[in-house]
Parts: C-alpha cells; sequence; structure tokens
C-alpha cells in the first residue's frame, strides 16, 4: 500500500473516504469514469477513450499499483467512487522524473473542496517519491475553477496546445499544460 486510506469532510460537510485504488475497484471506477466523462464541458477525452472492458481497467489498475512512481487515488462517498486522480510515472528507474496528474469527479461533488483534497494527497505523496521531481497536467484553459485549483497548489503554465483530435476541424478553445516542481 503507498498510501494509508483517510477520511475527509467537504466544504458541504459530506464524509468522502480517500483511499488507493485496487483491481476490486475496476468496475465501479470505470462506471465512474463514464459519467463524469459524459457529463462534463471540460475534460481532454471523449466517451471513445473509455471503450476499454472492466478487464482493461483491472490491468491499468495492477500496472499503476506496481509501478512504484503512480498512484491511483479514489474518492468514496457512502461506499460510492465520486472521483479520482491518478499520477503517472515512469516505471524506468531515473528514465523519467516526471509524473502526469489526470482527475475526474462527479458533476455533483464538484466545486466542493474534493479537487483540492485529492491533488493535495497526490502532492504529498509524490514528494515523498525521490524519482518524481516535476508534475505535469493538461487542463482547458476555459475550466476556469480547474485552472485556479491548480495555481492555488502551485501550478506554473508551461504552454498551451490546441485541442484538435485527428480529423476534426480547430476550434477556439485550448487546453494549457501546467507543472509544479516538487
Amino acid at each position: 500500500m503507498k498510501i494509508a486510506a483517510q477520511e475527509f469532510e467537504l466544504k458541504t460537510g459530506e464524509k468522502v473516504l480517500i483511499r488507493e485504488a485496487s483491481v476490486a475497484d475496476s468496475e465501479a471506477l470505470l462506471e465512474t469514469e463514464r459519467e463524469y466523462v459524459l457529463t462534463s464541458r471540460y475534460l481532454i477525452v471523449s466517451p471513445a477513450d473509455l471503450e476499454h472492458t472492466v478487464a482493461d481497467e483491472a490491468r491499468w489498475i495492477r500496472e499503476l499499483r506496481l509501478n512504484p512512481n503512480s498512484l491511483l487515488l479514489l474518492a468514496l462517498h457512502n461506499g460510492e467512487v465520486i472521483g479520482n486522480l491518478d499520477l503517472t510515472g515512469s516505471e524506468e528507474e531515473y528514465e523519467d522524473q516526471s509524473g502526469l496528474i489526470t482527475m475526474g469527479i462527479l458533476q455533483e461533488f464538484q466545486n466542493k473542496g474534493l479537487g483540492s483534497i485529492l491533488l493535495r494527497e497526490a502532492i504529498a505523496w509524490a514528494q515523498q517519491n525521490h524519482q518524481l521531481q516535476v508534475l505535469c497536467l493538461q487542463v482547458e484553459r476555459a475550466n476556469k475553477s480547474a485552472v485556479r485549483l491548480y495555481q492555488k497548489a502551485g501550478f506554473k503554465v508551461e504552454g498551451k496546445q490546441p485541442d484538435v483530435a485527428p480529423g476534426e476541424q480547430v476550434d477556439m478553445s485550448e487546453s494549457i499544460i501546467m507543472t509544479l516542481n516538487l
């Protein structure tokens, strides 16, 4: 176990449990991911990115658990998965000293402090990991609350890139790349 389970209180007084994901969480996590991808205006993934199976999800969780430079946190409310944060680092020692963060939270639990809790726990874990030296993430510029959350945690804007998938027309939205030196 990379991180001990811990209970936190949201701004609304609701209690959430933050813990490391296990393979047994595969189906519940996949369902939650699909829900927030379908309801979010800002996620950089599409529903097609979640066409994998529960077995695929289990394999991904197992890989993250085995990688000493990666962490997958779940947020649970009343036993239900309501969000997650994954920090993916290289499996090779000293190959790459950065970790990529992605996070998703069900709409009804957004803007309640859950993102801050997940991010704070992941950063604290990364600071204990002597391999990781920088955390990176990509966020939609239009997602002002997420950008503020990351800036409050110490992330700095490093660049931007248009959100264009192969075969799509360019629109005016763009995502920004943010980093945090540990």
